[in-house]
C-alpha cells in the first residue's frame, strides 16, 4: 500500500512542480495575463498540434488497429456513460445549459498523457510491478513499454474526440449566456424576448412609426427607467432583418405583382450550375473548416501518415527525414505539456488574488469534481471487470494485467489540464475551468488515483 501511495504522490508532483513554477513566475511579474493568452494561443497552433502529430504517427498502424481493438471501445463506452451520467446529473441540480457544457467538457475530457504515463512508469519500478507481469519472462521495463503503448493508443481517441466535440462545447454561442447564472439568464431572456416582440396586428406605418419613435427616445427612457437592453448576437439581427422583409412585401401589391411576372427569357446556362456546385463545395469546406481545429488538423494527418507508406519515410531511422524533419516536430511538441502546466500555475497566481467563487460558480464546479473524481471509479470498474472475465475469447489483451490496470486509471484520471489553454483562448469559463484544475489536482487527485490504483491492482490480483 505504502508503494502505491508513494508511486502516485510522484505522479502528482511531477505535475504540481511545472504549475508551481508557472505559479512563481507569474507572482514575480513575468508571466501576465497577455502573455498567458499570447502563449496559449501560441500552444494551440503550434506546440501542440507538433505533440499530437509525433504521439499519434509515431504509435499508430493497421496492426496495432486490429490487436487494440478494446482500446477505442472502452474509450467511446466510457465516453458515452459520462456524457449520459453528466446530463442527468446537472439537469437534477438545475445548472443553466452553458454550465451544462462545461460540466461535460471537465467529464468526458480526462487525462490521457502526463498524470497515467506518470503513474505506469513509478508502477513498473516499484514493487507493485510483480503483479503486473504477463509470464515468468516479463519485466518491469516490459510492463513500462506495454502500458505507455496503451495510454498512447487510447490519448489517440482522447485527442481527437478532446479537440473536436470539446472544443465546441468550451465555445460561446449565441443566444447563450453562458456561465451566468440561472437567474440572471432568465431575467435577460424575458429582456431580449420583450426588445425583440412585435405585435402581429402592427402595420407597416406603425411599425415604421414606433421604431422611429422609439429610435428617438430610446437614450432618455432607458436612462430614466434604469433599464440596459442586452445587446444582440449579429447572427439575431440578421435573422430579424429576413424575416421583416417578407412583410413589407406583402404590404406593397405592386411589388409582389412585379416578383411574380419576372420569368427567364433564356434558358441557364452551364457555368450556372457548375457555380452552384463550387458554392456548395465551398460552403462544405467552409463548414468542416469551423469545425476543425489545428490540434484536429495534425490528428488527421497524423492518421494518414501512420497508417500510409510515409510512415516509413518519416519514422525509420535511417532515414534521410528522421533526424532533420521527424526529431524536429518531436522536439517542438515535448515543449506543448509544460507550457500549458507553466500557464495554468500563472493563472492560479492570479485566482488566487481575486475574490472568491460565487455561488452561481461554486455549484458546477463542485459538480464537476464530484463526478469526475468520484463517480467515475463506481462506472468504469464494472465494465473493466466484465472484460476480464468475459473477453479473453476475443482479445489477448483481457490476460494482460498492464492493460487492465490501466483501463481504470485511464477512466478515473482528473479532468484534462489542456481544457484550460482551450477556456482561455475562447474566453469563456476560464475561472470555473481553474477552480476545477485546482480541486482536482491540488486536493482530491492524490487520495483518489491512489485508491483509483489500489483497486485496478487488486482486481488484477484477484481475476488473473
Amino acid at each position: 500500500m505504502l508503494n502505491l501511495i508513494v508511486a502516485s504522490v510522484q505522479a502528482i508532483l511531477q505535475v504540481m512542480t511545472v504549475v508551481t513554477f508557472g505559479f512563481v513566475l507569474a507572482k514575480a511579474g513575468y508571466f501576465n495575463m497577455d502573455k498567458q493568452k499570447w502563449l496559449s494561443k501560441l500552444n494551440l497552433m503550434y506546440f501542440t498540434p507538433c505533440l499530437l502529430f509525433s504521439n499519434v504517427a509515431s504509435i499508430i498502424s493497421f496492426e496495432k488497429l486490429i490487436a487494440f481493438w478494446p482500446i477505442p471501445v472502452f474509450y467511446y463506452t466510457f465516453s458515452l456513460i459520462f456524457y449520459v451520467s453528466t446530463q442527468v446529473s446537472t439537469r437534477m441540480l438545475g445548472l443553466n445549459p452553458g454550465y451544462r457544457r462545461f460540466v461535460l467538457a471537465c467529464v468526458m475530457f480526462q487525462n490521457t498523457n502526463s498524470l497515467p504515463l506518470a503513474t505506469i512508469s513509478s508502477l513498473a519500478v516499484s514493487e507493485a510491478a510483480k503483479i503486473l507481469f504477463w509470464n515468468t519472462e516479463d519485466t518491469p521495463e516490459a510492463v513500462a513499454a506495454r502500458g505507455i503503448s496503451y495510454t498512447l493508443f487510447f490519448a489517440i481517441f482522447g485527442n481527437i474526440l478532446r479537440w473536436s466535440y470539446g472544443y465546441q462545447l468550451l465555445q460561446k454561442r449565441a443566444g447563450d449566456d453562458g456561465y451566468q447564472n440561472d437567474e440572471e439568464q432568465q431575467q435577460q431572456q424575458q429582456q431580449r424576448d420583450a426588445y425583440l416582440t412585435i405585435p402581429s396586428n402592427y402595420s407597416e406605418d406603425q411599425l415604421h412609426s414606433s421604431t422611429s419613435s422609439s429610435s428617438l427616445s430610446s437614450s432618455s427612457e432607458e436612462t430614466a427607467a434604469g433599464l440596459q437592453v442586452p445587446s444582440m448576437p449579429d447572427r439575431r439581427l440578421s435573422s430579424m432583418t429576413l424575416t421583416a422583409t417578407p412583410r413589407e412585401e406583402d404590404q406593397d401589391p405592386f411589388k409582389t405583382q412585379q416578383a411574380n411576372e419576372t420569368t427567364a427569357l433564356l434558358p441557364k446556362s452551364n457555368s450556372n450550375s457548375s457555380n452552384g456546385v463550387r458554392t456548395l463545395i465551398k460552403r462544405a469546406a467552409l463548414r468542416f473548416h469551423s469545425f476543425m481545429t489545428p490540434p484536429l488538423y495534425a490528428a488527421m494527418l497524423a492518421l494518414i501518415v501512420g497508417l500510409s507508406p510515409l510512415k516509413q519515410v518519416l519514422y525509420d531511422k535511417q532515414s534521410f527525414l528522421y533526424p532533420s524533419f521527424t526529431k524536429a516536430i518531436e522536439t517542438c511538441g515535448k515543449a506543448a505539456v509544460p507550457i500549458i502546466l507553466s500557464c495554468l500555475g500563472a493563472q492560479l497566481a492570479s485566482i488566487s488574488e481575486s475574490q472568491h467563487a460565487t455561488p452561481a460558480m461554486r455549484k458546477p464546479v463542485t459538480a464537476a469534481v464530484v463526478i469526475r473524481m468520484v463517480m467515475t471509479p463506481f462506472l468504469v470498474t464494472p465494465l473493466v471487470v466484465l472484460f476480464v472475465k468475459y473477453g479473453a475469447p476475443y482479445s489477448i489483451l483481457a490476460t494482460d494485467p498492464v492493460f487492465i490496470v490501466m483501463m481504470i486509471v485511464l477512466g478515473c484520471t482528473p479532468t484534462a489540464i489542456n481544457l484550460v489553454q482551450i477556456s482561455q483562448v475562447n474566453g469563456i469559463f476560464e475561472e470555473e475551468m481553474l477552480r476545477m484544475l485546482f480541486w482536482s489536482y491540488g486536493i482530491v487527485c492524490v487520495p483518489v488515483v491512489t485508491m483509483t490504483v489500489f483497486l485496478a491492482l487488486n482486481v488484477v490480483d484477484r481475476l488473473l
